[in-house]
């Protein structure tokens, strides 16, 4: 009976143990059998894979755009522009400039009428003639106002080119010491430019003479009024008044304005006038009355202007 019980205990563990091989083989044989099934299913895989694989997109920060939407209120100015019909401009006729006898200037009133006339100095009417004085008084004028700041480089000031580029000898070629050389790219300039004085002086007598000259060609010529007063209303001036004062007056063209002191309030509102200038006696260069086609002189500033045209004054 004992070695009965001990076959059966000997015999069941092997049953167990072959119980689990006989499981993996099943296991084992039934992948062959579901082979299809797997086929199948491999398609469905791959999207993932290739989604795993592609790169990933980097997101790219985009500028932002503002939107400028127009207001109604400027829509409903240009519609009634649109709708308004365009009216031409009325064109003012050109007033021809009031004469005067010879040696006199026509004087100006305050609304832009001519009242008359005034004597004008001897020194404007008949100045000493020399020749070729205000040619070359204008030349020194435009040279006495170049600045004569351009300036370049030579090879003490070039920034680099300490060490020597290669060794003085045996390599084959040209001495070389620096490569800030005048023969180098980058290197310096020979004979370059650096600071220049274009001024040149001219005796007062003869800038005198010339400065006459140029106010007595404008006196002959009857581009050269006397203002007796330089009156506007309103506490700020603007431009249009000045040009419709100069329209008054007649067509001055390219004008210059010439009072006792310093009008800041005209000077102000006319800065952006193209064809008019406002100077001082003590201001106005020989180049502003040769480029001007009338001289507007305040009575004030008669004298002073006179004295800077004689010959012989001191300035």
């Amino acid at each position: 009976m004992a070695d009965k019980e001990k076959d059966r205990k000997k015999a069941t563990p092997v049953a167990k143990k072959a119980a689990p091989a006989k499981a993996v083989s099943t296991a084992k044989a039934a992948p062959t059998k579901a082979a299809p099934p797997k086929a199948a299913a491999k398609p469905a895989v791959r999207p993932a894979a290739a989604k795993a694989k592609a790169p990933a997109k980097r997101a790219v920060a985009r500028p932002v755009t503002r939107v400028v939407r127009p207001e109604p209120q400027r829509e409903e100015r240009r519609e009634r522009e649109e709708e308004r019909p365009e009216a031409p401009r009325p064109r003012r006729e050109a007033r021809p400039l009031p004469t005067a006898p010879a040696g006199h200037a026509p004087v100006i009133k305050a609304d832009g009428s001519s009242d008359g006339s005034v004597e004008l100095p001897a020194a404007i009417v008949s100045p000493t003639k020399r020749r070729g004085v205000l040619f070359q008084a204008l030349l020194a004028s435009l040279a006495n106002a170049r600045q004569g700041t351009s300036a370049t480089k030579n090879r003490s000031r070039v920034a680099g080119g300490g060490a020597k580029p290669w060794r003085q000898k045996g390599t084959g070629r040209a001495r070389q010491g620096s490569t800030r050389s005048p023969q180098w790219r980058h290197g310096g300039v020979v004979f370059g430019p650096n600071g220049r004085r274009y001024k040149q002086r001219m005796p007062a007598k003869m800038r005198h003479a010339a400065f006459a000259q140029a106010l007595a060609a404008h006196a002959a010529s009857g581009h050269m009024l006397v203002v007796d007063e330089l009156r506007f209303d309103g506490e700020q001036l603007r431009a249009r008044e000045v040009v419709d004062w100069l329209a008054r007056v007649g067509d001055t063209g390219r004008a210059v304005l010439v009072t006792a002191e310093t009008d800041e309030r005209v000077g102000r509102a006319t800065a952006n006038l193209k064809e008019f200038d406002l100077r001082t006696p003590g201001t106005l260069r020989l180049a502003d009355v040769l480029r001007a086609e009338t001289v507007l002189v305040l009575r004030p500033a008669l004298d002073a202007l006179a004295a800077r045209a004689t010959v012989g004054s001191a300035e």
